[in-house]
């Protein structure tokens, strides 16, 4: 039997739309299915059901106000370079764009897709296209493994897998290193423990240098600190020296200055004792010529007094007190004395 074609204006405008509109469609449905053009459908596709644009299967439709239909992303790229329907070029723009009915939308789900993996004979509704191909024995797929390109059946996957040449393997030697089946018989993997050692040590050995650099310039900068201060200490310490070598000089100098001040001091004072004795003489000697002077006279008068005694027919009597006497006779001797000394 002939499947019945619907026309989409005569859709569009169908009484019956109301009671089609809670069909349980997924939004967005077709933007994961791959392009399918008419060639794939099983009978052919309608025309009406095919975008103008890109002309395979319509992918969630939307309708224009002049009741043409296209695939939503098709229509969108379209507008943003015109302004006019592609088909009848009346005047349109982005916000008139409207989901198209639910029976267009129940219509594409049913086109039938012959699926195009080579060998498969599946004939699918368009609804469930994507998830065939997700399932399909006979689609191609890639090698899971990063390394490997080689693309197979899904039924044979599993095989490949299992033998592939870039799957990854576990070294059991020891080192425990992951490497891929072709290169597990060149691997050395000794060899390789040894460089990954090696390469350790190196970074170890490049850390410690590291902080060993660091810990060798703080300690520059501290000697450098360190002479410079030590410079400071020597530079007082030669200024010490100078101000107690001139410090020394000067006590020697204030010494000798004493010691000479001493001496003289010493003259000084033998000169005073002199000198006192000499007034202490001199002034003896004053109070000796007095007394000198008054033995003087009496011992001029002596003669006098004894001419007039003889004269008058008298004995002579002396008539000067013997203390008077003997004092000039001592004085007359403390004269020669001085004398002496003073010729001396």
């Amino acid at each position: 039997i002939k499947p019945r074609k619907y026309s989409v204006r005569r859709i569009a405008s169908d009484q019956r739309a109301p009671k089609l509109r809670n069909a349980n469609f997924l939004k967005g449905l077709y933007n994961a299915v791959p392009e399918i053009f008419p060639e794939d459908c099983d009978p052919p596709l309608d025309d009406e059901l095919t975008c103008a644009i890109c002309r395979a299967l319509l992918r969630e439709p939307v309708e224009c106000h002049c009741r043409h239909v296209f695939c939503k992303d098709c229509i969108m790229v379209w507008l943003r370079t015109n302004s006019t329907c592609p088909l009848c070029r009346v005047s349109l723009q982005a916000a008139s764009l409207v989901p198209a009915h639910p029976l267009i939308r129940n219509m594409l789900g049913n086109v039938k897709v012959k699926c195009r993996s080579p060998g498969c004979s599946a004939r699918v509704a368009a609804s469930t296209y994507t998830t065939h191909l997700g399932e399909c024995e006979f689609k191609e797929v890639p090698c899971p493994h990063d390394l490997c390109e080689h693309h197979c059946p899904r039924r044979t996957l599993e095989d490949h897998v299992k033998t592939c040449p870039n799957r990854m393997l576990t070294c059991e030697l020891g080192c425990g290193v992951a490497v891929s089946a072709g290169e597990l018989e060149n691997h050395s993997c000794m060899l390789k423990l040894r460089l990954q050692e090696t390469t350790a040590s190196l970074e170890k050995w490049k850390q410690e240098a590291s902080e060993r650099s660091q810990l060798v310039k703080c300690l520059e900068n501290t000697l450098a600190e360190m002479t410079l201060e030590r410079d400071g200490w020597k530079h007082k310490a030669e200024d010490a020296s100078h101000t107690l070598e001139s410090m020394r000089e000067s006590l020697t100098e204030m010494t000798a200055d004493r010691d000479s001040w001493k001496f003289k001091a010493g003259d000084a004072g033998r000169m005073l004792e002199s000198l006192l004795t000499l007034a202490e003489m001199t002034a003896d000697g004053d109070s000796r010529k007095r007394k000198a002077e008054d033995a003087k006279n009496t011992l001029e008068n002596l003669p006098d007094s004894l001419a007039r005694t003889t004269a008058n027919g008298g004995s002579w009597k002396c008539s000067v007190p013997l203390e008077t006497f003997i004092a000039v006779i001592l004085v007359i001797v403390g004269i020669v004395g001085i004398s002496v000394i003073t010729v001396k």
